[in-house]
């Protein structure tokens, strides 16, 4: 799983406090036992002024309580939000604090307390720095730049992704259809799914937005398009139809963070295993 936030030095909601947590939307790819793949969840918060953590971590609680399989995140992002989003809650009036609390403790680990969950998410990012690197890399280590570099030496992924399989019955996707992730350029390298996105705004690429918050870490700046893009949903006063574009534009950008985890997964599973 994979999660948009934002943190601003000016909070966008009265109460809040300034650099604090903003968990604005999530996404959930299912990898089977027998290998089979599907987006299975996902949820982005559309109401313009209401502080959404405590509606995310419900819209989570119901996605991840189906199964008790295991979880998988990339860096400790998604853990360090949780964590924030329990010390929120513990503050809360909200009726269902005590369950939503439990739940957090239960897929977290706390190095104030030294408290690991039951279900404690699994980091991929600390198996690629232990047992992963290409030159394609280029010393970073940042989901964008492992992916292409799994995609460039696994004839697996090669094989698999340049069909038509994704958005189809039997790799069913909740924002595509019918899609294929991998093409090659002109010289012959693949190019990154990540680059088959179309533009969030025109005027500048989802790696240059990504740039942008370079000074808060790779784990953040991975999210740089999906940060800007929610905070104009929120800011900016827009027709019906803008605000549906940056909508469908957030859900494809961070399904395909999960899909990545996933074609990391299966790269990695082919080599070893296969």
């Amino acid at each position: 799983m994979d999660f948009e936030t934002t943190a601003l030095a000016i909070p966008m909601f009265a109460g809040r406090r300034p650099y604090e947590q903003v968990a604005f939307q999530f996404s959930h790819h299912q990898v089977e036992a027998n290998g089979s793949i599907s987006h299975q969840d996902q949820w982005l918060n559309t109401s313009v002024g209401a502080f959404p953590n405590f509606d995310f971590v419900r819209a989570l609680k119901a996605a991840l309580e189906k199964d008790e399989g295991t979880i998988f995140r990339y860096h400790n992002h998604e853990n360090n939000v949780l964590n924030d989003t329990y010390a929120q809650l513990l503050e809360s009036n909200e009726p269902d604090k005590n369950e939503l609390c439990e739940f957090i403790r239960s897929i977290t680990h706390s190095s104030s307390d030294g408290h690991v969950g039951v279900r404690d998410m699994v980091d991929l990012y600390q198996l690629v720095l232990g047992g992963f690197y290409h030159p394609l890399m280029k010393g970073s280590n940042s989901i964008k730049s492992v992916l292409p570099a799994i995609i460039a030496c696994s004839d697996f992924l090669q094989a698999k992704y340049v069909d038509v399989c994704y958005g189809t019955e039997l790799m069913p996707s909740l924002n595509f259809a019918a899609h294929a992730w991998l093409l090659k350029d002109k010289s012959g390298n693949w190019i990154s799914p990540y680059k088959r996105l179309p533009p969030v705004f025109g005027e500048l690429s989802p790696e240059q937005l990504d740039a942008l918050c370079v000074e808060n870490g790779e784990e953040l700046k991975d999210g740089g398009a999906a940060m800007m893009a929610y905070a104009k949903m929120q800011f900016v006063d827009m027709g019906d139809e803008e605000r549906a574009f940056y909508y469908n534009a957030l859900l494809k950008y961070c399904e395909l963070d999960t899909l990545a985890m996933v074609m990391i997964y299966e790269g990695w599973k082919d080599h070893l295993f296969d």
